[in-house]
């Protein structure tokens, strides 16, 4: 009786703590620093085995939004956060500066332990990217997503709607069994876009206004379009 209390206690306690895990492990990063992972993370992505496809699509792709820590953490009730930058391709082909995001997301299921996946979510259509320019977008319900792979060991698994508005590939570091980004959140985060910019500036202002483009961006907008 006694282990059983004990065992309920504990789980009681991790279960608790599990909306708290959430936060992204790296929010006090400086928005030149979350750039510079997402070069990072982008690279890492496109030469995973297993997420070959990443490549072909973003070819094709509208816009990207790049996580280089999308946290999941949790047990039985699991929850997923982190920040990104978007990018989007303009007529002329080339890339925009970043805009500054933020995912969330929650699920509920059989989970333990806790995992960061470098994450990219390629915008397939022009219906994603309008709804990306919104307040708050959110995932299954505004924009269709379907995942297009995951690897490091975690195994491939093919989109089941190839003409899914945003397309999810990730790159695994830890063990996670669980969980969906269906119903998640994404939204601007302006904090970071003014501390960027030096400005007040919206998302849409950024990647599609056509306005200034940081130097400390540079990298990550070669980098894409050495990938087109």
């Amino acid at each position: 009786m006694r282990r059983l209390r004990y065992a309920l206690t504990l789980a009681l306690g991790l279960f608790v703590a599990a909306p708290a895990m959430t936060t992204p492990a790296h929010a006090d990063d400086t928005p030149q620093l979350l750039v510079d992972k997402s070069l990072g993370s982008l690279r890492a992505i496109l030469n995973e085995k297993g997420l070959e496809p990443a490549r072909e699509h973003l070819k094709q792709a509208k816009g990207v939004l790049i996580v280089p820590d999308l946290i999941k953490a949790g047990f039985i009730l699991g929850g997923q956060a982190g920040d990104g930058v978007l990018l989007t391709r303009g007529a002329d082909g080339s890339w925009s500066g970043p805009a500054f995001y933020q995912v969330i997301a929650g699920s509920i299921g059989l989970q333990a332990g806790v995992e960061s996946r470098e994450t990219i979510f390629l915008v397939m259509s022009d219906a994603g990217l309008k709804k990306l320019m919104q307040n708050e977008m959110k995932l299954g319900a505004d924009a269709s997503v379907a995942v297009g792979g995951v690897g490091a060991g975690v195994g491939a698994a093919s989109t089941g709607n190839p003409e899914a508005d945003i397309l999810v590939y990730a790159k695994s570091k830890g063990l996670f069994g669980g969980g969906s980004l269906e119903g998640g959140v994404v939204k601007p985060k302006p904090e970071m876009n003014k501390a960027y910019y030096g400005a007040d500036v919206t998302a849409e202002g950024i990647v599609m206004g056509g306005g200034r483009t940081p130097a400390g961006s540079a990298e990550l907008r070669k980098e894409l379009a050495a990938n087109d």
